[in-house]
């Protein structure tokens, strides 16, 4: 059953020389207990996608199209009814715990507002669920006692507070942007385990962002390849990785440690991808990634390319894809 739905969003923001594309036509779906990676280089959409299905977009940001969930459009949203959904049906762990969390407010109080806002709890009642959910993330008392401040945690640890906050109201939806960002290689793989066990013991929806690949491939069903606030490639996580049709996923991969064999003579360089994501106020007319491919044709200019299908519900927007030929 689809819980999510995003139909055509489109975001623009407003500068002084014009209007500025963020997302041009992003669409998915996110059935009840599927784990979905979103991948693709800084300034590509993810966390902008992330940000217009909590309905925190920049004040100058303007969205278009349909995010749907539970049968509501949360764009048609007014603040007060956002509210109600933001942190109690759909919640999110930000990349960056230190800012995501209340320095001056202990982690046992972050825990627990969620719990009087939404859930109505009195505050001995929040204060005592707030416990077991740092017990759950791996912060038990009384080494981890909820009267610490996030300056007493660790960059790890403040991530598992994040997590029990979101986790608070038992959220249909539970948005991960970035998650292991700046933690060390132990903390990351800890933290994408937990994640993994919560939602699965909750059958919570996952979305999950990245720029790793290998994140992708160990922890996600199905995926989206985004670039330049669009989406060049989805399916399921296993026929993306098999096939790779667009030539930017393909990019990705070369660049990524994970795809050197560790046979390969040490020094060898990682493969790189020329060029820079196109500035959002100067979009190419066609093909957004054509000015960086190499496998890019004349018949790549002159419109963006429609999402074509090859099998099992994977979908590649290129004329040119790696692999056999595309269906007409």
């Amino acid at each position: 059953m689809t819980l999510l739905s995003l139909q055509d969003l489109r975001v623009t923001i407003a500068t002084p020389e014009g209007p500025a594309t963020l997302l041009d036509g992003v669409s998915f779906d996110l059935a009840a207990g599927e784990q979905l990676g979103i991948v693709g280089e800084s300034g590509c959409g993810k966390s902008m996608t992330a940000l217009a299905v909590m309905g925190l977009l920049p004040a100058a940001a303007r969205a278009e199209g349909h995010v749907i969930f539970e049968g509501k459009n949360l764009l048609a949203l007014d603040e007060d009814a956002l509210c109600q959904i933001r942190g109690r049906r759909i919640a999110m762990v930000f990349q960056e715990p230190m800012t995501a969390l209340n320095p001056v407010k202990t982690i046992g109080d972050q825990v627990a507002e969620g719990l009087r806002w939404h859930m109505g709890l009195g505050r001995g009642e929040a204060e005592t669920r707030a416990v077991k959910l740092l017990d759950r993330v791996g912060l038990p008392q009384p080494r981890f006692a909820p009267g610490l401040y996030p300056h007493q945690l660790s960059g790890g640890q403040r991530q598992r507070v994040v997590i029990a906050i979101a986790l608070a109201c038992d959220p249909a939806v539970l948005i991960a942007d970035e998650p292991t960002t700046a933690l060390d290689v132990t903390s990351q793989a800890e933290i994408l385990d937990l994640l993994a066990d919560v939602t699965a013991e909750a059958r919570m929806a996952l979305m999950l962002i990245t720029h790793d690949l290998a994140v992708v491939w160990q922890n996600t069903a199905s995926m989206l390849v985004m670039y330049a606030g669009c989406v060049v490639e989805r399916g399921t996580t296993a026929a993306v990785f098999e096939r790779m049709a667009h030539p930017y996923t393909r990019g990705l991969l070369a660049a990524s440690p994970h795809a050197l064999d560790r046979a390969l003579p040490a020094g060898r360089r990682l493969a790189t991808i020329p060029g820079r994501v196109p500035d959002p106020q100067h979009r190419p007319q066609g093909c957004v990634f054509a000015g960086r491919c190499s496998r890019a044709a004349p018949d790549c200019l002159p419109g963006p390319p429609a999402e074509r299908a090859l099998e099992d519900g994977h979908r590649v927007a290129c004329l040119h894809p790696h692999g056999a030929e595309l269906p007409a």
